[in-house]
């Protein structure tokens, strides 16, 4: 009986053991791209602070390339930070914030340090609209993204989440 309670008990610590190294190596946010409406998760993969993400995209009315970059901050608030333009005009970048600077004919801001809770946007399938984070692409203008009202945010896991991370 007394050794069956050392087996249990043991069993017991090695078991929170696990658990908590689980937790501690789970990531804590993650980067995600939902539908906006149901909440539905299209993509999505760990993100640290200070890590850079960013879309590119044609703009539908002046029908130039844009850049847009975001990061995580050390504080774990996403910020913009960067916006590259070829052109100015309808939708395309107009506060005095940031650094501007012509650089090989693109207009950049650099440093413009604007929180954001989220991005949202509706992908066109007219043309090219793709989403990078570390060597990741993702096609925003193939299913299940085109056409479809996406949320770009960064999550806090919850500790059930970061517990099953490396179940699912």
């Amino acid at each position: 009986m007394k050794q069956s309670v050392y087996i249990l008990v043991a069993l017991l610590i090695l078991t929170a053991a696990a658990a908590a190294a689980l937790f501690i190596a789970a990531p804590e946010r993650v980067l995600e791209i939902t539908e906006a409406k149901t909440g539905e998760i299209l993509w999505q993969e760990p993100i640290e602070e200070e890590e850079w993400f960013h879309h590119e995209y044609i703009h539908s009315v002046q029908k130039s390339k844009v850049i847009e970059k975001f990061k995580l901050g050390s504080d774990g608030q996403m910020y913009t930070m960067e916006s590259w333009t070829r052109s100015f005009g309808a939708g395309l970048p107009y506060e005095d914030k940031g650094n501007m600077e012509v650089i090989d004919g693109w207009y950049v801001t650099r440093d413009i340090y604007s929180p954001l809770d989220e991005l949202q946007m509706i992908p066109s399938h007219l043309y090219p609209h793709t989403f990078h984070f570390n060597e990741k692409e993702a096609d925003l203008t193939e299913p299940p993204f085109k056409r479809t009202h996406i949320k770009i945010e960064v999550r806090l896991l919850t500790i059930r989440e970061r517990i099953g991370y490396f179940f699912t």
